[in-house]
């Protein structure tokens, strides 16, 4: 590592440059803050953002109101979704697109110029838009605006650990990649947008660096967590050819605006009535991403382990325009969606719990905010489709507009020491490179494999307190890991070994949230436990910090309405 620290001042210092973070510091900027915006990746190019096909919901239809959107998203929440929360995300959505129209955002519209809208799984009436040409569609906008707006943007710097001092969130620091340099960012607000945890599984459509880092900055900063245990699966991912997996077929192209694809067993049998008879393929996702499982387990599914999504009945015009960059990547790869059926299953693709905010999109920690999928609170037990995006932007917004009135009202303190603690400890994992010891990338992998077995689409009570005393195992086996690598300058290893820091805490909370559910809700589903329990278990399970124990406790799911008190 570099001898040289970097000191950065700023108002609002935002940490994920996704849709939620660009939103962020947008509003904070047009809140009249100077801001900062640390990406590891590339901002607006890195992320989950960037991957999203392009369905975002916000309700425009004569027929549907924004009182529609959020009771369908309580409903697919199971009843834990913060009332308040969804209430304000629902209101606040139409014009949160209207403001992505104004930063160059393109969405489809028909002939007359209205809106093109589709019902989507597990809702009521026509609300999902589609952005033209996908996640970029979106992203690529917002970070031109950013620029415009004089947002400073740092690209490959990898925050460690929050700066917190007198209680309140005082910057962060961490590792700038390009550089090697040590670098600590003071800022007067916090806003975390670094999206979920996806890559904690074998099996994920999420991009390479969701590992987290919220929810563990969070943690380790003292802040509340809440719904860890809810982990969405998406129903079909291409498990065939190997080079694709991961890669999501999304569930609009069986839908009839599309040209309605057919989702099948391996023998090409319809299967969904036999898990939701009413409205089969257009169920949730939780519901569908466990009858896929089960089709398989049965042994009626494809050579792969999946079920079959085939194409071949779409309208090859339409679901082209819909899907350009999808379908030519899969082209490109080999994959013509039009000659044979795909083989998909499961795969990890979103956090629906995190970070516990309220209607300010504020923490429990001072001057710390958080947005997108890092926060918790709206999804409850399971995330309605399409609702992703919406989200991102619509609290984004509302973090930057807060952090911004916090900045602007904040006398700084100095840097807390817990910035040399931090550059002491990423120094002494670069001090292992000589030393014998185990490879960050065999860890990761046993670690990913563990948590799709025992803490995936399906736990059991047994299989969950194996989890967690093998995460204790691996994780007291961190300071084992040798890195070869010396210097931090794009040592990749160094970010693998730091993002499994990130990612040992997030099993810890995900396995122990869900051991503690002692029901199967949304999902989260315990085979042990088969059924929904509203008498015992309508209650949000929320972690804070002891020590350095994590302690639960859960709360009637009324009684959290509103956010942290």
């Amino acid at each position: 590592m570099s001898e040289q620290t970097d000191r950065i001042q700023t108002d609002v210092l935002v940490i994920g440059g996704g849709a939620a973070g660009l939103t962020a510091a947008l509003a904070a900027r047009k809140g009249g803050a100077g801001v900062v915006l640390a990406a590891k990746g590339s901002a607006g190019r890195s992320g989950n953002t960037p991957m999203a096909e392009g369905g975002i919901q916000a309700c425009f239809h004569p027929a549907d109101s924004p009182a529609k959107h959020a009771r369908d998203t309580l409903d697919a929440g199971h009843g834990l979704g913060d009332a308040r929360l969804v209430e304000i995300f629902a209101e606040r959505a139409p014009g949160c697109v209207r403001e992505l129209e104004a930063h160059g955002v393109r969405l489809r519209r028909q002939e007359d110029g209205t809106y093109f809208q589709y019902v989507s799984a597990g809702t009521s009436e026509p609300r999902g838009l589609w952005i033209q040409g996908g996640g970029p569609g979106l992203s690529v906008p917002l970070l031109r605006a950013a620029r415009d707006a004089g947002v400073g943007l740092l690209d490959d710097l990898m925050v460690t650990r929050l700066l917190v001092t007198g209680g309140e969130a005082a910057g962060a620091c961490g590792i700038n990649l390009r550089t090697g340099a040590f670098t600590v960012l003071e800022a007067g607000a916090v806003v975390l947008a670094t999206g979920g945890n996806q890559v904690l599984y074998s099996l994920s459509d999420a991009a390479l660096d969701a590992t987290g880092d919220g929810a563990a900055l969070a943690w380790q900063a003292g802040a509340e967590l809440v719904d860890m245990e809810f982990e969405q699966f998406f129903p079909h991912s291409l498990v065939h050819p190997e080079s694709l997996r991961g890669v999501i077929i999304p569930e609009e192209v069986y839908f009839p605006e599309f040209g309605g694809g057919a989702l099948t067993d391996g023998d090409g049998a319809p299967f969904a009535h036999r898990y939701d008879p009413e409205r089969k393929e257009f169920t949730t996702r939780d519901v569908l991403a466990r009858g896929i499982l089960a089709e398989a387990a049965a042994g009626r599914g494809g050579p792969h382990g999946g079920v079959l999504i085939d194409l071949r009945g779409c309208r090859r015009e339409t679901l082209i325009e819909m899907i350009p960059a999808l379908y030519r990547y899969l082209l490109a790869n080999g994959v013509d969606v039009f000659a044979r059926p795909l083989e998909v299953a499961p795969s990890a693709h979103y956090q629906c719990g995190g970070v516990r905010i309220d209607a300010d999109a504020a923490t429990t920690v001072p001057g710390l905010l958080a947005a997108g999928e890092c926060a918790g609170g709206i999804d409850g037990a399971n995330r309605l489709g399409s609702n992703a995006l919406a989200e991102a932007v619509v609290f984004g917004a509302i973090a930057g507009e807060r952090a911004a009135t916090l900045a602007l009202d904040h006398r700084r303190d100095p840097v807390p020491a817990q910035a040399g603690q931090e550059r002491a400890r990423i120094a002494e994992a670069l001090s292992r490179h000589r030393s014998p010891g185990l490879d960050v990338l065999e860890v990761k992998r046993e670690l990913q494999d563990l948590m799709t077995a025992r803490a995936g689409l399906v736990r059991s009570q047994g299989g969950l307190l194996e989890a967690l005393g093998r995460i204790e195992e691996a994780a007291g086996a961190l300071g084992r890991i040798r890195l070869r690598h010396l210097g931090a300058r794009y040592n990749l290893e160094l970010l693998e070994y730091l993002e499994l820091c990130n990612l040992m805490d997030n099993a810890r909370m995900v396995a122990r949230a869900a051991l503690a559910r002692r029901e199967s809700r949304g999902c989260h589903f315990r085979s042990d436990c088969p059924l929904q329990d509203d008498q015992a278990w309508r209650a949000n399970l929320v972690l804070s910090r002891d020590g350095d124990r994590m302690v639960l406790a859960a709360r009637a799911a009324a009684a959290v309405s509103g956010g942290p008190r």
